[in-house]
């Protein structure tokens, strides 16, 4: 670590930025408009850029605190790894869809790559910026998104600390409206490059600053501020690289403080910190429920027994009642609440009864976008006798802490 007042301090404070992502993007358009191949030409180039991040953040630290281990080294490698894999994955594909689209129908091609990725960065920045600003209001694309504020520090690995589902949904509609508009892979490809180079330092611990273009850049004076602790103070600065859509849509905000090094991260004490768990968690708890996923998937388990139970015995009404008593149990969670809907359609169908085969159809296909939209109703017995959108009273039949029959 150096001296913070050195000149060599002044130095990086000022050039780091700049200079290390000025090189790269030059290094990646000027090598693939060469003729040089993607691979591997954008991950070696993105790999030393990282490299010289981590390095430059151990010379000049925003926090000091931030330079120790909080048990989630070895997790955030892992998914930086498999993260940036799929970004050498999606270029794969789009290179390969292209022979059967329209290249560059609607495209222009005739501009320099530099001058097309730039293109295809602002198309896709406007996705990222949408679907992130989403994901901090709806309750379950929160619970994958989660894992990227879940980090108790900031420092270079923890721009790649994203459930890779949740990185597909972000991208996912700007790459599509690209390979619509016949955007070349290698200009998609160039711009993923130095945006994963931009996301290392926005997320770094490396004490730099850029001057007025910080109202113009995402970068992490600005950033920072996203991932405050308070949740309710965290709804701001949502732009990837480009802050434009934060000032257009007045979410841009920049305290004249700076942030504390205990200030960052989510206010669960018990978030996983291993790489499989983090993966898992959309889909094995939610905020809202009282109970474990798994004492909510015994209990769901034990209900569909007794309905299988009460059918053996020609026990209809039964069966029915147990089924809803698991539909209850599992609407907190995705899975579960589409195994409950499947198994009522199953019945339904065995007992001729059309019109809740069709309502459970409907309702198998609308559970997720409730989900998606954080708009599930509580405690909704799921069968056809109620609204889609009517919330219910917890069912006496079951003791709400345990999940048991009364």
């Amino acid at each position: 670590m150096i001296d913070k007042t050195s000149q060599l301090a002044v130095l990086i404070r000022t050039t780091s930025y700049p200079a290390v992502l000025a090189a790269s993007a030059a290094a990646i358009f000027g090598g693939l408009a060469a003729g040089w191949t993607y691979l591997p030409t954008v991950p070696l180039v993105t790999a030393v850029a990282l490299a010289i991040v981590a390095l430059l953040e151990r010379l000049l630290p925003f926090q000091q605190a931030w330079l120790e281990d909080h048990h989630d080294t070895k997790c955030d490698a892992t998914h930086a790894v498999v993260n940036l894999a799929v970004l050498l994955a999606v270029h794969a594909v789009i290179a390969a869809l292209a022979p059967y689209l329209s290249p560059g129908r609607f495209w222009p091609t005739q501009l320099p790559l530099w001058a097309q990725a730039l293109a295809a960065g602002a198309i896709l920045d406007l996705s990222l910026y949408a679907v992130h600003w989403f994901s901090h209001r709806s309750r379950w694309l929160w619970k994958f998104h989660a894992i990227h504020h879940s980090a108790e520090r900031l420092y270079w690995l923890n721009g790649e600390r994203r459930h890779p589902l949740h990185a597909g949904m972000m991208a996912g509609p700007g790459l599509a409206v690209l390979v619509i508009l016949g955007a070349p892979a290698a200009a998609i490809g160039a711009w993923l490059g130095v945006l994963a180079v931009h996301l290392a330092f926005q997320h770094s611990n490396l004490d730099y600053r850029l001057g007025p273009l910080k109202f113009v850049l995402a970068v992490a004076e600005v950033h920072r501020w996203h991932h405050k602790r308070e949740y309710e103070d965290a709804q701001v600065n949502y732009g990837e690289f480009w802050l434009v859509w934060d000032h257009l849509f007045r979410t841009f905000k920049l305290p004249a403080t700076e942030l504390g090094p205990r200030e960052v991260g989510l206010k669960e004490s018990d978030f996983p910190i291993s790489y499989g768990a983090q993966l898992a968690y959309p889909f094995r708890r939610t905020p809202a429920a009282s109970h474990s996923y798994e004492s909510a998937r015994g209990a769901f388990a034990r209900e569909v027994s007794t309905a299988v139970a009460h059918r053996s015995r020609g026990d209809v009404a039964g069966a029915w009642r147990a089924y809803e008593l698991a539909h209850v149990i599992s609407q907190p969670y995705l899975l579960l609440h589409l195994r409950s809907h499947a198994a009522m359609l199953r019945y339904a169908i065995l007992v001729g009864n059309w019109r809740e085969a069709g309502a459970q159809t409907l309702r198998f296909i609308v559970a997720p976008l409730g989900h998606l939209l954080g708009k599930t109703p509580p405690n909704n017995v799921g069968t056809g006798r109620v609204g889609l959108t009517d919330p219910g009273e917890w069912p006496l039949e079951l003791n709400r802490a345990t999940l048991e029959r009364r």
